[in-house]
């Protein structure tokens, strides 16, 4: 049997460290049981410092009965409601207060896209306490998902904490290991306390490369002293188009505004290099780019003295975040319309002025013969031409020519209706009316004969 599972801890207060963390995760617990609806509960942080342990002392202290899914569970939204079955309106059969608990939620890849959305429905919807764990909460996976959690960060023991333990454990196993050795232990576990009670088990000092968070990746950039130290940053499994984003962002808080030039000038020559990977696949480009968003970067600052700052959130995909619905109501539109006129999406957002025309003569028709809702439609109708005619205009023209052949009827009738003029009156005033004698023309010039 492994020493890290016979030593997992019992209660909250067996737990190495992060003391405002168990005294958060404790009373938000309590508050569900006595009747108070709380937001799901996230727990974040590096692997092997306890955070699946920290569940599991809490479901043993307050005897909870636990639902627990992990990563093979949540591939499809299928799986997920199947999984979770009554639960939603089922109570426990023991009578015990029940928790529902995913572990690694940032583990889901591209294929479990389905499982968001009831993960989703679940955290909006639940009846019943929920806890996630996660080693990143930035991570883009679960960007979604973070928004409706309480997100609770757990931090690294520190090594002085985790070789006193290692100490017990020793005591207890009757194993053989030098004080030096156990702090060799901890000092490389980097806060893993998992991995230190394995290394304490097999009597070697392990040799681990440790992913780091992007909070650290910031931080080790902006205070390199050297082209080695920021290079390093980009040597560990973040990705490279978000790594760029965190820098960009991060640039005008770091830097004064006298150094702000240079650094942007080495942000946009590895952009031009990552263009120039995606047009021509030359993916050798790709060092150049690290090295200039990296190193380029971060010796461009004029004052390489360390300073204390809060690094923030690329904006960038807030603005993606907050229109993700508006884009995904494109994309539906542009697809149902590519799909009539047998074009592709991108090449149909050009059509959309046109469909737009088609649209408010007969929405109708085009809503049934091409399927569209009520979004695709809203957003359709911004695409109008402007100065349009609209058909309701058309009955109006008609009242209006109608107003006016009346009129001319009216008067029609009225010339009618008046006496008709005795024939004689008429014919002594065309006498007495004397037309105008005609004048004669002289001629002035040559008269015809003298031309002969």
């Amino acid at each position: 049997m492994l020493l890290s599972q016979k030593y997992a801890p019992k209660t909250l207060e067996h737990v190495l460290g992060n003391l405002t963390a168990k005294k958060q995760l404790k009373r938000w617990m309590l508050t569900w049981m006595r009747g108070t609806r709380q937001r799901p509960l996230l727990i974040t942080g590096p692997p092997g410092i306890g955070k699946t342990a920290m569940v599991y002392a809490l479901r043993d202290e307050l005897g909870l009965d636990l639902l627990e899914m992990g990563p093979s569970d949540f591939r499809d939204r299928e799986r997920v409601e199947r999984i979770l079955g009554g639960t939603m309106s089922a109570s426990s059969l023991t009578g015990k207060t029940k928790l529902i608990f995913i572990d690694d939620i940032d583990a889901m890849g591209r294929e479990d896209r389905g499982g968001v959305g009831a993960i989703t429905k679940l955290l909006k919807d639940s009846p019943f306490p929920v806890l996630l764990t996660a080693e990143d909460s930035w991570n883009r996976k679960i960007i979604s998902l973070r928004s409706y959690c309480t997100v609770v960060q757990l931090k690294r023991p520190i090594a002085p904490s985790v070789a006193k333990l290692l100490k017990q454990i020793a005591q207890k196993e009757q194993i053989e290991a030098s004080d030096e050795t156990i702090n060799s232990i901890a000092e490389n576990a980097h806060g893993d306390i998992r991995a230190a009670i394995n290394d304490l088990q097999c009597n070697a000092v392990g040799q681990r490369d440790r992913d780091k968070d992007i909070f650290t990746l910031m931080k080790n950039l902006f205070r390199a002293q050297t082209y080695a130290e920021a290079r390093e940053v980009s040597f560990g499994s973040f990705e490279h188009d978000m790594l760029k984003l965190w820098i960009n962002e991060n640039i005008p808080i770091v830097f004064p505004p006298r150094d702000l030039a240079p650094a942007y000038d080495r942000m946009s020559r590895a952009d031009i290099f990552d263009g120039r990977i995606m047009r021509r696949q030359a993916w050798g480009f790709l060092r150049y780019s690290n090295d200039l968003m990296t190193a380029g970067v971060s010796l461009s600052r004029s004052d390489m003295r360390p300073t204390f700052v809060r690094f923030q959130f690329p904006s960038y995909l807030k603005k993606m975040k907050a229109t993700s619905s508006s884009r995904a109501t494109m994309r539906s539109l542009l697809t149902k319309i590519g799909r009539k006129v047998h074009t592709s999406p991108r090449r149909a957002e050009s059509y959309l002025p046109v469909f737009a025309g088609l649209y408010s003569e007969d929405p109708e028709y085009f809503q049934s013969n091409y399927g569209i809702d009520e979004k695709e439609a809203d957003l359709l109708k911004k695409f109008a031409p402007k100065g349009r005619r609209k058909k309701s205009a058309k009955p109006a023209k008609k009242s209006a020519k109608k107003e006016i052949s009346k009129k001319e009827q009216v008067k029609h009738q009225e010339k009618q209706e008046k006496p008709p003029e005795p024939k004689e009156e008429k014919e002594e005033e065309n006498k007495n009316k004397e037309l105008p004698k005609p004048t004669k023309v002289e001629h002035v010039g040559p008269k015809l004969h003298e031309f002969f």
